[in-house]
């Protein structure tokens, strides 16, 4: 089992490697730390914590140097100021080889809140961007008002909450409109990137 999941991903890496580079501007690396009015989770980091075959939430860790706590911010090719990325992270495999993986929310009709996942490949993502190190998620249309109503305002809807992908965690979560979100265990916080 182990071995067809390692060449399953082997071939994966070479597909994805031959895909666009449209994602190909890479920042340094950097960490992801929580700023909360919860003393207990001021200051501590996310990282990558298994969810499934490939598959990585972004779990409340104590601080660390390690590759599991460290990201980066992929920007187009195509844009001379870009005003949106990525958010990606290096999935290690095959003692040694690493493939990118690509943060998207994943939804659940049931909720109000999702899940920002990193999945191999960068086919589909969420795009997100900085406003003074503090990591957002754009907005491009307000459907609270007459439609079409374009924005480009920058959210900060982020919460650390217990949830269950494919381990019950404490992770990093998103509110999705302006409404609280329905997990009573979602805490409000703010995610800022420390570089190396």
């Amino acid at each position: 089992m182990r071995t067809s999941i390692l060449t399953g991903l082997a071939a994966f890496t070479t597909l994805t490697l031959a895909q666009d580079t449209y994602w190909s501007n890479q920042s340094a690396p950097f960490y992801l730390v929580i700023h909360s009015k919860n003393a207990t989770l001021n200051g501590q980091y996310l990282g990558a914590c298994h969810e499934g075959a490939a598959i990585e939430g972004l779990c409340v860790t104590a601080p660390s140097t390690e590759n599991y706590v460290t990201f980066t911010y992929n920007t187009s090719t195509q844009e001379t100021t870009p005003t949106s990325g990525l958010l990606a992270w290096s999935l290690p495999y095959n003692d040694g080889l690493t493939v990118s993986s690509a943060m998207r929310f994943s939804y659940n009709p049931a909720s109000n809140v999702a899940l920002p996942l990193f999945f191999p490949g960068n086919s589909e993502v969420t795009q997100v961007s900085w406003v003074n190190d503090r990591l957002t998620v754009p907005s491009y249309q307000d459907d609270s008002k007459p439609l079409p109503n374009y924005t480009n305002d920058p959210l900060f809807r982020w919460q650390v909450c217990k949830t269950y992908y494919g381990y019950p965690y404490q992770t990093l979560a998103w509110t999705l409109g302006n409404h609280s979100p329905q997990n009573p265990t979602c805490q409000k916080v703010d995610v800022v990137r420390k570089f190396v």
